[in-house]
């Protein structure tokens, strides 16, 4: 009778799925709280001039490449998915914009003045005023300013500190912050 004792070998580094959760979450975190991409872009250059260098030039790192760049594709999608999610919502935020701004005209032109509040055109001129002017976990309604002759559609374009405002009077666009 032998007493031999079999050691499991461990897994390859990398083939567990449990070594992928951390990147995704982090991923995921950066795609819900990154609204400017101002973070993706710090950790786009880090990627870039750190992380991928050091994967291939240190050699503690060069035993499982496979990984790194793996870890380094989630990254790098989560970063695209940023910049493509505020390119998305800048489109909304704007085309939500000229939709009550059409609709606020059209209730100059049948009423001969613009409304005291953005409620006035439901639902004859909008079926509904967009709450938001984009997808945010952030500030971003639309707030309607009517003063005897000075009437303004504001919303946050990239907070904290972009405002777009649209002045009715003149029909012109300008910019806060």
């Amino acid at each position: 009778m032998s007493d031999s004792i079999t050691v499991e070998e461990p897994a390859p580094y990398g083939t567990r799925p449990t070594r992928w959760i951390r990147p995704i979450l982090l991923g995921l975190l950066m795609v819900a709280l990154d609204e400017q991409g101002v973070i993706a872009a710090l950790v786009g250059v880090y990627l870039l001039l750190v992380y991928l260098p050091r994967s291939y030039l240190a050699k503690k790192y060069r035993s499982n490449p496979k990984e790194r760049l793996i870890r380094l594709g989630i990254y790098l999608t989560a970063i695209a998915m940023i910049f493509a999610l505020r390119m998305f919502n800048t489109s909304l935020a704007r085309e939500r914009a000229e939709q009550i701004i059409a609709a606020t005209e059209r209730f100059k032109a049948a009423n001969g003045r613009y409304p005291e509040h953005l409620g006035q055109l439901e639902p004859t001129f909008i079926p509904k005023v967009p709450e938001k002017a984009k997808w945010s976990l952030m500030d971003s309604g639309f707030r309607y300013h009517a003063e005897a002759d000075s009437h303004q559609l504001t919303y946050v374009a990239m907070a904290p500190f972009l405002r777009r405002v649209y002045q009715f009077e003149t029909r012109q666009w300008s910019e806060l912050d």
